[in-house]
């Protein structure tokens, strides 16, 4: 919704007006297109009182509002009224789009960069605007004819995810949103107290994939998101259409359709890095790096058919097996159950006493220190829910204590323990990187440098002993663990 500044009766709506067709074209992802109405926008003339139609009149404008945003209205929908002139009209979509005529008509403007968020624009002088899209930001003086983009200026990378290899230098691997999968050295060459900025290179994966390195071998590297689909690539393999390989499960004909989460999780076991684990609403365990599979477990959601929506929901997102005990699992999923299975699967046992209800389960970490301790973080923004949710247990998730503590606000995206120290534990959250140095009794901000944005990751470099982030708008940041877990001083805590 945006109201005309010059003249504040006028408002406009614009709504994601769509539903599934039961067949039809599907997007890069595989979701129905909306095939019924698609974007549609609404102009009240007298402060809401009373509505009408502008858009889609004729057959060539109904057309274009309906691709206008594809299957993701949920992600755009922002609509921006020129501060001068209320018949001027923005909107947001796969493309910045605009209208001169109240709303009639609409255009697609040579605006730079894709998936656009956001537009604003200068109430002194209306050819000055500035748009927001996952490419970054940019910038236009003369309406929107030409723009001036501002990546190299200003780094607004879109990380979803972090993970590490083995190799020396290690690298670091994460998706980013609109720009696929990429990998960048951690370069201690000048001093574990100086690392440098580096170029990162393209690396296997698309956006929104999480990742996993075999430790023994570099370039084996899976990476898996995108509603479910997981792959493994070779990268000593110099032919590229056989250096990637789709190890998805395989189900019966009979069988439910599979769901997974847009970063749907899998994980190497600790204990033999042949062994995947790939969370969608069951959990699935390949012995084999994927070249077969066994689903051990059933759908571990609520699958509440009533909250089945457009994009996959009630799927697996926390996927950990304790680095002491094979087959001690823990998962939780985007709807708020957690679970655990002692013997791999063979049983399953619900341990939800005294959490939340449907809260996210954004993050487990079962422990390397003691078998029968496991942290989770849970995330209540998607309901409006800001607040820091954060559970420690001692007895295999049979009670739950909060750790919470002093963290000012949530929510909470991701939890570690340290490798080193046992009362060590790191938080990320959409503000910061928290640490708690006695076992999540209280906590401080980690970083002196670190600017407040959305941490989405966090590892800690087990043999290097060096921890990064990944941010949803920052790019990657690292640091020396030394100086916090005192690697090397003294005996092993």
């Amino acid at each position: 919704i945006d109201i005309a500044a010059s003249n504040p009766n006028v408002i406009y709506a614009f709504v994601d007006n769509y539903q599934l067709a039961d067949s039809g074209p599907r997007d890069p992802y595989g979701l129905l297109k909306n095939v019924i109405k698609g974007s549609t926008l609404f102009r009240s003339d007298d402060g809401g009182k009373n509505w009408r139609q502008t858009s889609g009149k004729t057959p060539e404008q109904k057309n274009y509002m309906q691709y206008l945003s594809s299957t993701y209205g949920w992600v755009f929908g922002q609509i921006t009224v020129d501060p001068n002139d209320e018949n001027k009209v923005y909107i947001m979509g796969l493309g910045l789009n605009v209208s001169t005529d109240g709303g009639k008509t609409f255009s697609r403007m040579s605006a730079s960069g894709g998936d656009h968020h956001g537009l604003w624009i200068d109430p002194d002088n209306s050819d000055y605007l500035v748009n927001n899209n996952d490419h970054g930001f940019h910038i236009s003086y003369d309406g929107g004819k030409n723009w001036k983009t501002h990546k190299k200026d200003l780094n607004v990378v879109q990380f979803f995810n972090l993970n590490y290899d083995m190799d020396t230098p290690f690298r670091v691997y994460g998706s980013i949103q609109d720009h696929g999968s990429r990998r960048g050295i951690i370069d201690l060459s000048m001093g574990r107290d100086n690392i440098p900025a580096v170029d990162f290179e393209g690396a296997p994966g698309f956006e929104g994939n999480n990742h996993a390195i075999d430790p023994r071998n570099s370039n084996i590297v899976y990476a898996a998101g995108v509603y479910g689909t997981i792959h493994r690539s070779d990268l000593s393999i110099t032919d590229r259409t056989n250096r990637q390989k789709s190890i998805l499960p395989s189900i019966f004909p009979d069988e439910p359709k599979l769901r997974g989460q847009w970063r749907a999780p899998f994980i190497l076991s600790p204990h033999n890095p042949d062994i995947v684990y790939h969370g969608m609403q069951y959990l699935f365990r390949s012995l084999d790096k994927g070249e077969s599979w066994d689903k051990i477990s059933p759908d571990l959601s609520y699958n509440n058919p009533e909250m089945s929506g457009d994009i996959p929901y009630q799927t697996l997102f926390a996927i950990s097996e304790s680095p002491l005990k094979y087959g001690l699992i823990y998962v939780g999923t985007d709807d708020g159950r957690v679970h655990i299975t002692r013997n791999g699967g063979e049983n399953w046992k619900e341990i939800m006493t005294g959490l939340p209800y449907r809260k996210w389960v954004s993050s487990m970490a079962a422990s390397a220190f003691d078998m029968a301790t496991v942290y989770m973080a849970q995330n209540g923004k998607r309901n409006d829910d800001f607040a820091s949710y954060l559970w420690k247990s001692t007895d295999f998730g049979e009670t739950w204590v909060d750790i919470s503590g002093n963290i000012p606000c949530g929510p909470i995206n991701v939890v570690k323990e340290d490798p080193v120290n046992r009362n060590i534990i790191y938080v990320g959250t959409d503000i910061a990187v928290y640490i708690s140095k006695d076992s999540g009794k209280t906590w401080d901000v980690l970083g002196g440098n670190l600017p407040s944005t959305f941490v989405s990751d966090l590892v800690i470099h087990p043999r290097d002993n060096i921890i990064v982030i990944s941010t949803h708008g920052r790019g990657i940041y690292a640091m020396d663990a030394n100086p916090i877990n005192n690697k090397g001083i003294g005996r092993r805590r």
